[in-house]
């Protein structure tokens, strides 16, 4: 089977460079992984991957809630600039934590807007990070873009429900099946919204999306290479890749 992966930090590896990462994926099968970024100082190596791959790597760059105080004043016009150089690029990792976040919830909120506003303006997919904040995102459903992910979707049934009606794809990580609720979450996502992804290197590494990929099956009732090949093409569909 062949496998894609919609949220890896292909930057944050410390055990090997990008290329052997790449390089190590495509042993495995995998045929295309949105590279996402969460930090400002990141988003210059998430540059250089796409335009040393250009047929395997998806750029992804956002500013994530815990690292807003990082970011200079300048950080949402050099988000511009990146979203006009690389015409397939998507926004994120990008959202609202107000769990582990240091920054106010305003604070928050600001930039999370001006992010959604920038992926409608250019009509790019946004790839989103929630935390304890699901009333707020349900209040900013009507803002969203066209695509939006929520990515290793960990909120409750009844925001998957509303997520869901405003067009969200759900992406599935290893983390999710750690949940009470993971069954029920998982059964519930439409065939075509559906994702997988890693978030590696922090959630679990790329080398376990095919177990993953089994289990997600398994839970769904569902044959897992047919699954898979949806799952592929949900990716090509929300990025806009072929």
């Amino acid at each position: 089977m062949q496998f894609t992966d919609s949220h890896i930090h292909l930057q944050d590896y410390k055990t090997k460079d990008a290329q052997q990462n790449i390089f190590c994926l495509q042993q495995l099968d995998f045929i295309k992984v949105a590279a996402v970024s969460a930090e400002f100082t990141s988003w210059d190596k998430v540059a250089e991957y796409a335009e040393n791959y250009p047929d395997f790597v998806v750029p992804a760059f956002g500013l994530h809630p815990w690292y807003i105080s990082e970011a200079p004043e300048n950080w949402l016009f050099v988000l511009e600039e990146k979203l006009q150089k690389f015409s397939l690029a998507a926004i994120g990792e990008c959202g609202l934590d107000f769990l582990k976040s240091k920054e106010d919830k305003e604070k928050q909120e600001e930039v999370f807007t001006a992010q959604i506003e920038l992926s409608k303006k250019y009509n790019r997919p946004l790839n989103i990070h929630l935390l304890k904040a699901e009333e707020k995102a349900s209040a900013l459903m009507p803002q969203m873009p066209v695509k939006f992910v929520l990515h290793s979707f960990s909120g409750s049934i009844n925001f998957l429900r509303r997520a869901l009606d405003f067009g969200a794809y759900i992406s599935i990580s290893a983390a999710v099946l750690r949940r009470k609720e993971s069954e029920k979450i998982i059964r519930y996502i439409p065939s075509e919204r559906l994702l997988l992804e890693s978030d590696g290197p922090y959630l679990s590494d790329y080398n376990a999306i095919p177990e993953l990929a089994q289990s997600v099956a398994a839970i769904r009732g569902e044959d897992v290479g047919e699954m898979v090949w949806r799952v592929n093409n949900n990716f090509m569909e929300f990025y806009g890749v072929k």
